[in-house]
């Protein structure tokens, strides 16, 4: 009879810790293994932003996910029968394969374009609000006379940062003659020497000379040699060669200021952009692709984790996205007193997995993702202090869930950020949002500053046990 009560208690024991102690430990070792998800997905998230942020196009990385709980974490004390363990959860890891259509990015502005057809220029001196493509230093009415030994005339070409001086360097060599005289007959020998020596003009030049930062980094450099009177002349300041092209960052100022006339030698100057007004311009959707974790478990929520857009998002079965690190599409707003000075930045960093790229691995083994930075492509907006009048960004998806996640993402970034005058919204599968910035009419200013990229990166996955496709 005791025997039966003992045994019937320790059935009592095990069917208790079945029914309760073995949920509760699998519940622990499914959360556990989610938080090793999720800063899986944040290493692979860094990794690939170093590849983006160094330029290292070509270059590759290997992250490692564990698809599952089996041998990760303890079983809990009388783990050692089969029977009295959590059942190990399993995973799968895909590429392209979140969504049955593409994920796409949109954009379209009002903006200024970078177009090598279409140029326009302004006069010296000038307020540098763009990057340049050409600075244009131009020499006329160089007289005959203007072309000697004393012929010297300079210009001063000057920003906050840098200044370059354009002279006519007249060139001379030193020379030293000898000369026999003769002397009277009979004697009919030489009977003295003559010296002479001197300076003599041989042609003059137009030189160069860039100081940066008050550093004199070239000085006197030849542009052109033995010039000819009644002749034009430019020089390029943007030319390679001479190194200004880093030093000049927009909003900047350029003056010009003939500091050593000559007769009636003039300097002119004209600053050369290359680039046109689009309204509207609009980018090829962009695929986004995703690295894709759907965790299979059992005892815990199921959930599934993604990058995406250079973000690392989280979904469960409750409906809910949530973004754990936020996208690559950030906003920031320049709220000065001056309304001309009021710039909304928007930087967009398309961050892509190859839409050519898909695979599949199940099971609960570790798994390889091998990830190789392909190209970079920069979106062709001009570089300077403003380039847009207002900006349309979009997210094309079937997903639901993850369509109003793009949204609340938009309306809360650019509300923290201040952004005056935006409207977000859907249309079909698609959310967007849509800045006019400070000045909103049709016609204003130039206040949203718009610098856009998109970089591809090809995947690919290694599985160590489990199902490959």
């Amino acid at each position: 009879m005791g025997f039966v009560l003992i045994l019937g208690v320790l059935v009592l024991v095990f069917s208790l810790y079945l029914t309760y102690g073995v949920p509760a430990q699998g519940r622990e070792n499914e959360i556990l293994h989610m938080n090793d998800i999720k800063d899986q997905f944040v290493t692979y998230k860094i990794s690939l932003d170093s590849l983006f942020n160094n330029n290292e196009v070509g270059s590759a990385v290997s992250n490692s996910f564990t698809l599952g709980t089996a041998g990760g974490y303890s079983q809990g004390t009388i783990s050692f029968i089969p029977i009295m363990s959590p059942v190990a959860s399993s995973g799968t890891v895909s590429i392209n394969q979140r969504t049955t259509d593409p994920e796409t990015l949109t954009l379209s502005s009002d903006a200024l374009i970078l177009n090598t057809s279409n140029f326009y220029s302004v006069n010296l001196p000038a307020e540098v609000n763009y990057t340049p493509s050409h600075i244009y230093i131009h020499l006329s009415n160089i007289q005959p006379g203007d072309l000697s030994g004393n012929g010297i005339f300079g210009v001063n070409v000057s920003s906050r940062s840098w200044n370059a001086i354009v002279n006519l360097t007249p060139r001379s060599i030193h020379y030293n003659e000898t000369q026999s005289v003769t002397c009277p007959a009979p004697l009919g020998s030489p009977c003295s020497i003559i010296y002479n020596a001197g300076d003599r003009y041989t042609g003059t030049d137009i030189t160069l000379s860039v100081a940066k930062g008050n550093i004199l980094t070239l000085q006197n450099a030849v542009v052109y040699q033995n010039i000819s009177s009644n002749t034009a002349y430019s020089i390029d300041l943007m030319d390679g060669a001479y190194g200004l092209q880093s030093s000049l960052q927009p909003p900047d100022r350029i003056n010009l200021t003939v500091d050593k006339p000559l007769n009636t030698i003039s300097a002119t100057g004209n600053i050369t952009y290359g680039f046109s007004e689009m309204d509207p311009y609009t980018i090829t959707p962009v695929p986004l692709g995703a690295i894709n974790y759907i965790a299979q478990n059992n005892y815990w929520i199921p959930q599934q984790y993604y990058y995406q857009m250079g973000g690392i998002f989280l979904a469960q079965t409750d409906g809910n996205i949530t973004y754990k690190l936020p996208p690559e599409i950030t906003f920031s707003y320049d709220n000065q007193s001056d309304p001309a000075n009021k710039i909304v930045t928007v930087n967009i960093n398309a961050l892509t997995i190859d839409p050519g790229n898909f695979g599949i691995v199940g099971g609960n083994s570790p798994v390889q993702i091998k990830t190789t930075l392909s190209n970079i492509t920069t979106q062709p907006f001009v570089k300077g202090r403003a380039n847009a009048r207002w900006i349309r960004i979009g997210i094309n998806t079937s997903d639901n869930q993850a369509r109003t996640m793009w949204g609340n993402y938009f309306n809360y970034s650019a509300t923290v950020s201040g952004i005056p005058n935006y409207a977000i919204g859907q249309a079909g599968t698609e959310s967007y949002i849509r800045i006019d910035g400070y000045d909103s009419s049709p016609t204003g200013n130039y206040d949203i500053n718009v610098i856009a990229s998109n970089a591809t990166y090809a995947t690919t996955i290694h599985g160590v046990g489990g199902i490959v496709q």
